[in-house]
């Protein structure tokens, strides 16, 4: 990774921090107008103690993302850089280039003075999502999704220029500019680096090698997007690459619905559609850079029940009092239940219906393994980080949209997350962790008093950790379950001390503690989450020869 940090808001405290980054294999360049740079003294500058691995002019670096000419240089993703300005010039098109962007206003993420830059890095890279190879069978044959590439420019060009699959598709224009691959690559790239979404290369390895003959997209709310050259159509290609991504977002996403649109007279991707199983919605109108009406498709995730189960629910469908059924199932989804059982939530319209809605209870068969919550309509306008543990439920019945749109709000809450610690703060909240930890360990206190905050101290452990990872805390249960997989080393210290509190056990927490929650505020990079390789995205021509 690299920063391109502009020197008009250099903070010190940033020094400490970004030894630990260049440490981690990473660079960070200082953005500096040219006269300022001339007569710069590096040893006396306020970054001396940790020098940038460049100087680059802001003005060369703005033409230079102005002129598509002068950026030959094209073979590096630069989703890996991350620009820190508060230029709205820089920051506008450092976008449009593909870059991450940190900045006062008009930045992916806002970035302040009392912001700690080292959280801010951390929210902002883990957001990143992986876009994996899908294929049919063997990576040999069949339809194979692969992500996409620089070298694909080349295809993508050849085959957009092509009228006919202009003619038919929303997002590409006739003539297609020569720039035009170029800029949609680095934009999927900068999708992904921002969970956004993942976009494919469709190949077919028995007849084309690796290479491009269309592309599939899938949008982190579900909603599906592709095409195919002119010359390899009406082969089932598009059917085909969109089962394998229906697979992806339903099993491994664990998405509530697929949704998909397409021109009215471009019939062919209806008849994929429907093939995949999608049902036709209806036509809706669209506003943008092409505003017009569209054919509108949506597939929810299905799901087998059991016999007695899916015979209630029946019957809870076709109450016109219940509005939207949501099911969340432990087997199936990522997140656990404190008692294993499903849970079905009732979202009813208590308008005009008296007090029968209140009536509604789980039938005694079923109470073992179902939970049944009732809750109003209303709750559906606004989404709520408490109600995040309908994440991952399916839809069962949904009027008017009402629930899949309550769902994508969660989801996009979840990826926003809660409101970032300031360095203050932060420090604020390690100080109270080692307090009660000595506390905890001993001290002047007598033994019922170390008692309470050995007690305390695990109890409240884990809404600090939440806190600290940047994370919404729901229940201790899901707080557990993240860190048996993301810090597997302080979970077992943590259950140590929870089955034998001792000295032993708590200075073995303490420890695993600290490593998880370093002062550098980097515990994201130093996890190796990220790549280690070196990068600089930046023409070496626009460098200052030193």
């Amino acid at each position: 990774m690299e920063l391109l940090i502009e020197a008009s808001l250099w903070q010190p405290q940033w020094a400490a921090l970004l030894p630990h980054w260049q440490q981690q294999g990473h660079r960070w360049q200082l953005l500096l107008g040219k006269e300022a740079a001339a007569v710069l003294d590096q040893t006396d500058a306020p970054w001396a103690s940790s020098p940038p691995d460049g100087v680059l002019c802001p003005g060369a670096l703005l033409a230079a993302w102005l002129d598509g000419d002068l950026l030959a240089d094209f073979h590096v993703d630069p989703s890996r850089q991350v620009l820190i300005s508060a230029s709205t010039s820089l920051l506008t098109l450092a976008r449009e280039q593909g870059l991450l962007t940190l900045g006062p206003v008009g930045a992916d993420l806002p970035l302040t003075p009392e912001t700690d830059l080292g959280a801010v890095l951390n929210r902002l890279l883990a957001l990143c999502v992986t876009v994996p190879t899908l294929a049919e069978g063997h990576l040999l044959s069949g339809v194979v999704l692969r992500p996409l590439q620089a070298a694909d420019e080349r295809e993508i060009v050849r085959y957009c220029s092509d009228e006919a699959l202009a003619r038919y598709t929303l997002n590409i224009p006739h003539p297609y500019p020569p720039e035009g691959a170029r800029d949609w690559l680095a934009l999927s790239w900068r999708k992904a680096a921002l969970g956004l979404g993942w976009s494919w290369a469709i190949t077919l390895p028995e007849e084309q090698g690796a290479a491009l003959l269309g592309v599939i997209s899938l949008h982190w709310n579900g909603e599906l997007a592709w095409w195919v050259g002119v010359p390899w159509q009406n082969r089932g290609l598009a059917t085909r690459a969109a089962s394998l991504v229906k697979g992806f977002a339903f099993d491994q996403l664990q998405l509530p619905a697929l949704t998909a649109r397409h021109m009215p007279d471009n019939l062919a991707s209806g008849r994929v559609m429907a093939k995949v199983g999608m049902h036709y919605r209806g036509r809706r109108h669209i506003s943008g850079r092409q505003s017009c009406e569209v054919s509108y498709w949506r597939l929810d995730r299905p799901l087998s029940l059991p016999a007695p189960l899916l015979d209630e629910i029946d019957h809870w469908l076709a109450d016109e009092r219940i509005a939207v059924v949501i099911l969340c199932d432990p087997a199936t989804t990522n997140r656990q239940s404190a008692n294993g059982k499903q849970a079905i939530s009732l979202f009813v319209d208590e308008r005009g219906a008296g007090e029968e809605s209140c009536s509604i209870r789980c039938p005694p068969h079923l109470e073992r393994s179902l939970e049944l919550h009732c809750y109003p309509v209303e709750l559906l306008e606004q989404a709520e980080p408490e109600q995040l543990s309908h994440l991952g439920g399916v839809l069962l019945k949904d009027r008017d949209e009402q629930g899949l749109a309550w769902l994508l709000q969660l989801a996009a809450l979840q990826r926003q997350g809660p409101e970032r610690l300031s360095r203050e703060e932060r420090a604020s909240r390690l100080h109270w962790f080692n307090q009660l930890m000595a506390q905890a360990l001993g001290g002047n206190c007598d033994s019922s008093q170390i008692r309470y905050q050995q007690l305390r101290l695990l109890v409240e452990l884990p809404e600090l950790v939440d806190e600290l990872d940047g994370c919404w805390h729901q229940t201790p249960e899901l707080t557990f379950e993240r860190l048996a997989r993301e810090a597997p080393a302080l979970w077992l210290a943590y259950r140590e001390a929870m089955n034998r509190v001792t000295p032993a056990t708590l200075t073995a927490l303490q420890q695993q503690f600290a490593a998880r929650f370093p002062e550098c505020t980097l515990p994201f990079l130093d996890k190796g989450t990220q790549s280690d390789q070196p990068l600089c995205g930046i023409m070496p021509a626009l460098l200052y020869e030193e």
